[in-house]
C-alpha cells in the first residue's frame, strides 16, 4: 500500500466516533452516515461510481465532476479581493493573492464533497478537503467551532500520524497536539513525542490563546439544505440530488457506446463458397467483415448478405439531453444549461443569460459563501500575524468583488458598443471591459486603426481614443 492510499484510508479510519472519542475524549459532530455520503460523493466526483464496477463497458459520463466545475468557474468569474488600510493590510493582501490561482480549483472540489476546510498553517495555508477533517465542536449557531485535523508521515517502515485539534475552551482559543506511531499502515499504532518527526519537533503539544473572536480556520460551506443529514453541521454535494439521474447518464452513455461499436457493416456469407484446403479444411477467412452464417437459400447468384444496421443517434441524444436536464436542475441550474452534443459530448452554455434565474441563484449563493469563508481566512492570518509577530500591527478593510451574474453581458456588450459610437464613453473603456484589454493595448489598437483610416483617406472619430 502506496503512502497516498495510506493516509487516505488512515483518514476513513479515523472518521468514526469511537477512535476519535479516544484521542482527545471528544465526540465528533459529524455522523458516519454524513461521512459515509462524504466518501460516496468522493467515488462519483473521480469517476468510480459503484455501479461502474461490475461492468467492463461502463465508465464515467463525468457528470460530476463537470457541473462541480462549472459552479465553481461561475462563482469564481472576475473574482479579486482587496485588503487595504495599513502595513498589516499589506501582508494579508500579499498572503491571500498567493492564493488567487488556487481557490477555482479548491471550490470546484468543495461543490463536489459539500465543503472544504480553510486552515493557515504559518507558512501558508492548507486547503483541506471535506472528509478530511472532523468537525468536533459547535457554537450557538450550528457552525463548525472546534475540529480535528490529522496529517501523516511514513518514515522508512514507520507510520506517523499527527492530529491536531482547534477549539475554543474557557475563554481561550487552544490548539492541542498529539502523535501516533504504528508499525503496519492499518493501525493509529501508539503514542510518540512530537519531536520523532522532524517537521513537528517545533510544535507545542498545548497552546493557548486569547483574544479571538473567530476560530483560526474557516469552513467553506456549500449554501444548499443537507438532506443527507439535516443535523449535520457539513455541507452537501452539489449532485447529492442527482446521484440517480447520473447513473441514468452513465447507462444512456453505456448504451450509445455499444450502439456504436456494434453498429460494423457486417457480410454474412455461406460456408460453402469459403477457401478450402486439399483436405476439405476451411482456410482462413481472409476478409475480417466476412461472416460465416448464411445457410439457407443460397445459390450461384445468392451466396452473401449485407447487413448494415443504423445507429439510434438521435434516440440517444434525445435520452441524454432529458436526463441531462433533470440532473442539471437537480444540481440547481437552468434547464437546457447543460447539452449533449454527439460530435463534441457534454457541453454547457457558453454564458449565463438573464433569464437563467436558477442558474444565477446558485452560483451567486457560492459566491457569498466563497466570501464568507475568505473573509474568515483573513481572520486566521492576521492571528497568525500577531502571534507569531510576522508583520506590524494594525487594521484592514476587506473588498471582495465578483461579477454579478444577473447581468446580461451581451446586452451590456451592445449597449457599451452604442456609447463608444455615440462618443459617451471612450473606446479603450470598452476594450478594458468587454475585450479584456489593458488600457494601453486598447490605446494601441485605436491609434492603429485611426492610421490605417487616415491613410486611406477616412476620418475617425479622435475622442473615442482618448480619455
Amino acid at each position: 500500500m502506496g503512502l497516498i492510499n495510506w493516509i487516505k484510508g488512515m483518514l476513513r479510519r479515523m472518521f468514526t466516533p469511537e477512535e476519535v472519542y479516544q484521542i482527545f475524549n471528544v465526540q465528533p459532530a459529524a455522523s458516519s452516515v454524513m461521512m459515509g455520503a462524504i466518501e460516496s460523493w468522493k467515488d462519483i466526483y473521480e469517476g468510480r461510481a459503484c455501479w461502474l464496477a461490475d461492468d467492463q463497458e461502463m465508465r464515467s459520463a463525468q457528470f460530476a465532476a463537470i457541473v462541480s466545475s462549472e459552479a465553481a468557474r461561475l462563482a469564481t468569474i472576475e473574482l479579486s479581493f482587496e485588503l487595504t488600510g495599513s502595513a498589516r493590510a499589506d501582508y494579508l493582501q500579499q498572503r491571500m493573492s498567493i492564493l488567487q490561482d488556487k481557490i477555482r480549483t479548491q471550490l470546484e472540489y468543495a461543490c463536489a464533497l459539500g465543503g472544504m476546510m480553510l486552515k493557515p498553517n504559518g507558512d501558508g495555508v492548507d486547503f483541506i478537503k471535506q472528509g478530511e477533517f472532523i468537525p468536533v465542536d459547535l457554537d450557538s449557531n450550528g457552525d463548525i467551532a472546534g475540529a480535528i485535523f490529522p496529517s501523516a508521515k511514513q518514515l522508512g517502515n514507520q507510520y506517523f500520524t499527527r492530529f491536531e485539534y482547534q477549539r475554543f475552551g474557557g475563554g481561550t482559543y487552544k490548539i492541542s497536539n498529539k502523535a501516533y506511531i504504528s508499525d503496519s499502515p492499518e493501525t493509529i499504532g501508539r503514542p510518540v513525542s512530537l519531536a520523532a518527526v522532524r517537521e513537528w519537533a517545533n510544535i507545542q503539544p498545548e497552546v493557548g490563546i486569547d483574544n479571538l473572536e473567530r476560530p483560526l480556520f474557516a469552513y467553506l460551506k456549500m449554501p444548499w439544505a443537507n438532506q443527507v443529514d439535516s443535523s449535520s453541521p457539513l455541507g452537501c454535494s452539489i449532485f447529492a440530488k442527482a446521484i440517480d439521474t447520473i447513473q441514468d447518464i452513465d447507462f444512456t452513455a453505456r448504451g450509445l457506446r455499444h450502439e456504436i461499436k456494434t453498429a460494423d457493416r457486417k457480410v454474412f456469407i455461406s460456408d460453402k463458397i469459403l477457401r478450402r484446403d486439399d483436405k476439405g479444411k476451411v482456410m482462413r477467412n481472409p476478409i475480417p467483415d466476412l461472416i460465416q452464417g448464411l445457410e439457407y437459400n443460397v445459390d450461384e447468384k445468392n451466396t452473401y448478405h449485407e447487413f448494415n444496421p443504423e445507429i439510434r443517434i438521435e434516440q440517444y441524444r434525445q435520452s441524454m439531453q432529458t436526463f441531462l436536464n433533470i440532473a442539471g436542475n437537480q444540481c440547481g441550474f437552468s434547464n437546457g444549461y447543460f447539452s449533449f452534443d454527439e460530435q463534441t459530448g457534454m457541453v454547457t452554455a457558453t454564458q449565463v443569460e438573464a433569464d437563467q434565474q436558477r442558474t444565477v441563484s446558485t452560483a451567486t449563493d457560492i459566491q457569498k459563501a466563497l466570501k464568507t469563508a475568505l473573509s474568515g481566512l483573513t481572520y486566521g492570518l492576521d492571528a497568525y500575524a500577531t502571534l507569531y509577530n510576522l508583520a506590524p500591527a494594525g487594521t484592514y478593510e476587506e473588498n471582495y468583488s465578483m461579477r454579478d451574474l444577473s447581468v446580461n453581458v451581451t446586452e451590456d456588450r451592445a449597449r457599451a458598443w452604442q456609447m463608444v459610437l455615440q462618443g459617451k464613453v471612450p473606446f479603450y473603456w470598452y476594450a478594458m471591459n468587454y475585450e479584456s484589454m489593458s488600457k494601453d493595448e486598447a490605446r494601441k489598437l485605436y491609434q492603429e486603426a485611426q492610421n490605417e483610416s487616415t491613410a486611406r483617406g477616412l476620418n475617425l472619430d479622435d475622442g473615442k481614443g482618448e480619455e
